[in-house]
C-alpha cells in the first residue's frame, strides 16, 4: 500500500523531504535550528501526503535532547575508546547525548546496529554492518571509515591513507630499509588497509611483494618476531599502534635494537606511541578532527542542511606521517 493510500507518518514525510525524523519534528512544530527552504520543503511533503502529526509524535519533540548511537568493534581496543571520548566532547556543544555499544563481544554482532538504531536520532558505525538500516525512517547513518562508493546508502567519514602512506614508503626508503614486512591481526579485519600498506611500501623491493603476515593482538608475538627476522626482516609496520608497542616490547626482550637492527612502525598516532622509548613512527589520525566532522555532519542532516546520502553527505580526514625515533 503506498504512503498515499494510508494514513501518512512522519517516516514518509521525512522520506519524501530527503530529511531526517528530527526535521520533520521541527518543521512541523515551528521550531528553530532548520533553514527557510528545509521548513518549506518539509511543509510541502507533509502537504502533499495528507500528514497530520499524531499527540505522540508532537511529544516526542519535547522529550528531551538528541542522542547518537555509536557502534564499534571493541572499546577495549585503545583507538575506538579514544574515538568514543572524542566524539562525547564533539557532542557537547549541542547538548546531545551518546550512546556507545561494541559489536564484537556482543551475543549476535551482526544486529547491534540494527537494535541501537531503535533507540536513537542518529546512529555512526565504525566497521560494522550498517547498509541495511542506513536512512531508513529518515534516521542519519553515517558509516565511520567509510568510502565514497557507500554515499548511495548514507553519509560517509572518508579516512584517507594513500598519501601518508606514500610518504611512509618514501622516508623508509631513504632510510635504508629494504626488508618490510607488514603484520596484520589475526582475523583479518583491517585486512584491507594491511594490503594498501604493502602494495604502498613495494618500492622498497624494487616492486615486488611485501608479505602480510597474521599475529595475535596479544600473544604469541616472541615466536612470530624470531620467524620473521629470521628471514632477513629489517622493518615492520604493524597494524595499528597497541600491536606496534607490544612488538617493541618483545623486540627488547630479544635483544633487537629499535631503530638499529629492525624499524617499527605503527598506525594511527594513538598517545601511547609517543609514551614509549624509542618513540614509535605512525601514520596518524586527529581522532579530535574525526570526531568533529562525524558530529557536524550528523548535525546538517538533522537540520535539513545536509542530504541523508549523496556527494554532499561525503567527508574526509587525512592521516599524515610523524617520523619519530622508532625508525
Amino acid at each position: 500500500m503506498s504512503a498515499e493510500a494510508r494514513r501518512a507518518t512522519i517516516v514518509d514525510v521525512a522520506e519524501r523531504a530527503g530529511v531526517s525524523r528530527q526535521t520533520v519534528s521541527r518543521a512541523m512544530n515551528d521550531q528553530s535550528g532548520i533553514s527557510i527552504d528545509t521548513r518549506e520543503r518539509v511543509l510541502a511533503a507533509a502537504r502533499e501526503l495528507n500528514y497530520r502529526p499524531s499527540r505522540f509524535g508532537r511529544g516526542l519533540v519535547e522529550q528531551g535532547p538528541i542522542t547518537l548511537g555509536l557502534v564499534v568493534e571493541d572499546l577495549s581496543n585503545a583507538y575506538f575508546a579514544e574515538l568514543g571520548a572524542a566524539v562525547v566532547r564533539a557532542c557537547a556543544p549541542y547538548g546531545w547525548n551518546v550512546v556507545l555499544s561494541e559489536a564484537l563481544h556482543a551475543p549476535h554482532p551482526d544486529q547491534v546496529a540494527g537494535d541501537l538504531a531503535r533507540r536513537v536520532d542518529a546512529l555512526v558505525g565504525y566497521g560494522v554492518l550498517t547498509a541495511d538500516i542506513r536512512g531508513k525512517g529518515g534516521m542519519p547513518v553515517v558509516q565511520l571509515d567509510g568510502r565514497p562508493s557507500q554515499l548511495a546508502e548514507g553519509g560517509v567519514i572518508e579516512l584517507v591513507r594513500e598519501p601518508a602512506m606514500a610518504a611512509l614508503a618514501q622516508h623508509l626508503l631513504e632510510a635504508g630499509a629494504r626488508r618490510p614486512v607488514v603484520l596484520d591481526l589475526v582475523g583479518g579485519l583491517g585486512r584491507s588497509r594491511s594490503l594498501a600498506l604493502a602494495s604502498a611500501l613495494r618500492p622498497l623491493v624494487g616492486g615486488g611483494v611485501v608479505p602480510v603476515r597474521e599475529v595475535d593482538a596479544r600473544e604469541r608475538h616472541r615466536e612470530a618476531l624470531e620467524e620473521i627476522l629470521a628471514d632477513g626482516t629489517d622493518t615492520i609496520v604493524a597494524f595499528n599502534d597497541e600491536l606496534a608497542v607490544r612488538l617493541l616490547r618483545t623486540l627488547r626482550s630479544l635483544g633487537k635494537d629499535v631503530p638499529g637492527q629492525v624499524r617499527l612502525v605503527g598506525v594511527d598516532g594513538l598517545e601511547i606511541a609517543s609514551l614509549v622509548t624509542p618513540e614509535l613512527t605512525t601514520l596518524s589520525l586527529d581522532i579530535e578532527t574525526v570526531a568533529r566532522e562525524t558530529v557536524s555532519l550528523v548535525a546538517g542532516m538533522l537540520d535539513g542542511s545536509v542530504p541523508l546520502s549523496g556527494e554532499a553527505a561525503h567527508r574526509a580526514v587525512p592521516y599524515q606521517l610523524e617520523v619519530r625515533a622508532s625508525s
